[in-house]
Formats: structure tokens, C-alpha cells, sequence
């Protein structure tokens, strides 16, 4: 009798609605992950296949293949030659892009809504039936070094990378996304496969989509498609997290590139995604949230940087919050000073008033982007494949409404005042 629950189990459609949303979430046979979000309010669809994989879960032989994987799948699939996937898109009018992060690889193909069911398809034959073939394995290795190259050419890609691997030490999201040379050259069609088949599979899978749709069709299109593949376990990734930090880390480098003074100081912070995580959203936007946050007027207007901003990685695990500015290098002792000034002060000035007015900014800023069905697919794609629950996208709003001043203000004693922080200076070599 149990094992013919399982069986039983295994070819069921496990269908979910939400109360508060439209939003429809289908658990396929194989494991795949269906998310559809109906809306009659727009002519657009976004169509978004999502993969938990990125650069954190390659092992050093690895290293760029998550990367390099996603160049690969525009290079042909069973049905489609190289670069007519792109020619259809574009003759419906579309837009069609990928992305690869450290935490996660996405794919999307945005459409008026009469191309939907096509594009659904056109997306399952670029992530799901590529072929992989060692000619354009060598014809890519070239472009992506490239790639490699001209980014540590640029000064703030050299920036950033400096900063995570000072910031870390044993974690994986020290390492680039885009990889070595080294590791770039040895890759081949067989290493290829290998990734692709642990984790470009359904139980690792989430397929978003936003739109003018109805649920029932697009559900019958995603099991004629994504639906009929073989679901497998996924690999066990042995993520070694970060050790809290003891001391103050710094580095100064030179670049004959620059005219100006390039800064990062950064904090161990809470994983995005945590109650504590919409406070330090909040806090984010009182510190640096546009023209009427702390540091563009205390700053910026009054002439000690170029420019400021802040923000967090966003990431589950390891996160961090970095404060980026640019000034003139004979400044920079006089805008750290005045930033942990003005953190300081803010544990005794910050208002009630000041905490309702950040969350209105945060509130409406949402609601504004995600009037795009991509933007909006994008959150929930986000959410169930990073944060790896959708309550992060159902009840954002909600539990910004939720965060308190004291709320705001245990996150700035927790993580930050009198915490140890890394910094990275980057000054023009004269």
C-alpha cells in the first residue's frame, strides 16, 4: 500500500492558491516548479525559467561554468540553430536575456500575449534541449576570456572583486562568477553536460510566469514541455560559510586608470529574506535611499563626495551591506570619519517619522517597478529559487509595514556600530 501511494504520489499536478494573490504555484510529476501570476492589466508576459545554481556551487575545476554554461545554451538546441531562438523572439516584437549570479542562473523571453505559448516553448528548447557540441564549446572559450579580461580592465569590476575576497576567506562567493583563465581553458563538452544535467533538471527548476494568461493553459503547455523531462536528485553543494570576522580588514590599491578615489566599506549582515532583513531594508533607505536619504544630503550636497550609495548583496547566507562612494583622495579620511558619524548619531536622532517615511519610499518604489510583468516575475523567481519560500514575494510589503524604529535601530547596533567591517580603497596612481 505505501508504494503505491508514492507511485500515485509521483504523477499527481500539486496545485497551490494564495488567499491575498491571484498567484498560482503547480509542483510537476518530475519536480519542476510552475509559478504563474495572471493579469489582465497589461499586454505583456514574461515567461522566466529559474535554476538554483551560480558560480557558489561549482567546485574549483569548475570555476565559470555556471557562467559559460549560459553563453553555451545560446549556441543551438534540437530544433533551432544558433541564433534563431534570438530571430524569432525578435520577429515577435520580444525581448530575450539570461543571467548568471553566484546564487542562481535565470532565463527570460518577454512577448505581447498572443506569442506567449511560443515563447514558453522557445524557452523550454534553450534551457532543456541544448546541444552542447565541443565546436562551440572552443568558439566560446575565446569570447568569454574576453569578457574576462576586459572586466579587470574596468576599475569597478576590479573593485568589487578586491572587496569579496577580502571579505571572504572560506565562503564560495569569494570567487568570480565569470572564473579563470586557467579553469576556462580546460573546460569540454563532457564537463559541460555533467553541470548541465545536475542542475539545469527539473527538481531544480522553476518556470515563472507574469502576465495576460490563463493558469490552466499554461499548465498544459509546461507538462507537453518542461513537464516530460527527467527529474533527478540534485548534488549535495558543501557550502562552507564565512567565520564572523575578529578585526577591521583593509586594502589600498593604486590604478593609474583612475581621476578619483573609489570606496567600499562593508558589514557581515543578516540573509536576505529573515525578519531582521526588512529592517536593514528600511535602515537602507533612511542611510541611502535617493536624493532624501542621510547620505546623498549630508554628503553628496555638501560637496565631500561625487557620489554615494548603498545596499546589500541579497544574499541567503553570508550577506553582505556595503557602503560605495567616490571623492577626491585627499577626502577620504573626512568621509569615513563623517559616515560612522553619522551612524552614530542616527541611534540617538532616527524619528518615528523617519522610519514611516522610508517605508513609504521602499512601499511605492515596489509597486512601481513591479508594475512590469518581467520586474515582477523576476521577484518571484527570486523569491522561490534564492530566498527559496515565495513568502518573501507575497508578504514584502506587508512586513515592511511591520518594521518598527526599534526594529530599525537593532539592526544598527547588531551588525553594525562598534562591528568589525572590511574596506577596500582604490586611489589614482600618480
Amino acid at each position: 500500500m505505501l508504494v503505491l501511494l508514492i507511485v500515485l504520489l509521483e504523477v499527481v499536478v500539486m496545485s497551490v492558491s494564495f488567499a491575498t494573490t491571484q498567484l498560482k504555484v503547480y509542483k510537476l510529476s518530475n519536480g519542476a516548479t510552475l509559478i504563474v501570476n495572471p493579469r489582465d492589466d497589461t499586454t505583456a508576459v514574461s515567461l522566466q525559467v529559474w535554476f538554483r545554481v551560480g558560480s557558489i556551487y561549482e567546485n574549483y575545476q569548475q570555476k565559470g561554468m555556471a557562467h559559460f554554461l549560459e553563453h553555451m545554451l545560446f549556441n543551438g538546441s534540437e530544433e533551432y540553430p544558433y541564433g534563431e531562438i534570438d530571430r524569432l523572439v525578435e520577429e515577435m516584437g520580444g525581448d530575450i536575456n539570461a543571467g548568471t549570479s553566484k546564487d542562481y542562473t535565470f532565463y527570460y523571453i518577454t512577448v505581447a500575449q498572443p506569442y506567449w505559448q511560443q515563447a514558453l516553448r522557445l524557452l523550454y528548447q534553450l534551457t532543456q534541449k541544448p546541444l552542447l557540441q565541443e565546436q562551440m564549446v572552443e568558439k566560446e572559450k575565446p569570447i568569454v576570456i574576453e569578457e574576462l579580461r576586459r572586466g579587470k580592465d574596468n576599475p569597478s569590476n576590479v573593485l568589487w572583486e578586491e572587496l569579496e575576497k577580502l571579505a571572504y576567506k572560506v565562503s564560495p562567493y569569494r570567487f568570480p562568477i565569470i572564473g579563470f583563465e586557467e579553469t576556462i581553458q580546460k573546460f569540454n563538452r563532457e564537463m559541460l553536460l555533467e553541470f548541465f544535467r545536475n542542475f539545469y533538471q527539473p527538481q531544480n527548476m522553476y518556470v515563472v510566469v507574469v502576465g495576460d494568461v490563463d493558469p490552466q493553459e499554461v499548465l498544459k503547455v509546461t507538462e507537453e514541455t518542461f513537464g516530460k523531462e527527467t527529474g533527478r536528485r540534485v548534488p549535495f553543494s558543501d557550502f562552507l560559510p564565512e567565520p564572523d570576522w575578529s578585526q577591521n580588514r583593509f586594502k589600498k590599491l593604486e590604478d593609474p586608470r583612475l581621476e578619483r578615489a573609489m570606496w567600499a566599506i562593508a558589514w557581515k549582515t543578516v540573509p536576505a529574506g529573515e525578519k531582521e532583513y526588512y529592517a536593514l531594508v528600511v535602515l537602507d533607505q533612511i542611510l541611502g535611499g535617493g536624493r532624501t536619504s542621510l547620505f546623498y544630503r549630508e554628503l553628496r550636497e555638501k560637496g565631500l563626495v561625487y557620489s554615494v550609495s548603498t545596499g546589500d548583496m541579497g544574499r541567503p547566507r553570508d550577506n553582505l551591506y556595503v557602503i560605495y562612494a567616490t571623492f577626491d583622495p585627499s577626502k577620504y579620511q573626512e568621509v569615513k570619519e563623517r559616515i560612522f558619524k553619522l551612524m552614530q548619531d542616527l541611534s540617538t536622532n532616527l524619528s518615528d517619522e523617519d522610519v514611516e517615511k522610508a517605508k513609504e519610499r521602499i512601499i511605492n518604489g515596489e509597486v512601481f517597478t513591479q508594475e512590469k510583468p518581467q520586474r515582477e516575475a523576476y521577484f518571484i523567481g527570486y523569491s522561490a529559487t534564492v530566498i527559496g519560500r515565495l513568502d518573501y514575494y507575497l508578504y514584502f510589503e506587508n512586513n515592511i509595514r511591520s518594521v518598527r524604529k526599534i526594529d530599525v535601530l537593532r539592526v544598527l547596533e547588531r551588525y553594525f556600530l562598534g562591528r568589525p567591517y572590511v574596506e577596500l580603497l582604490m586611489v589614482p596612481k600618480r
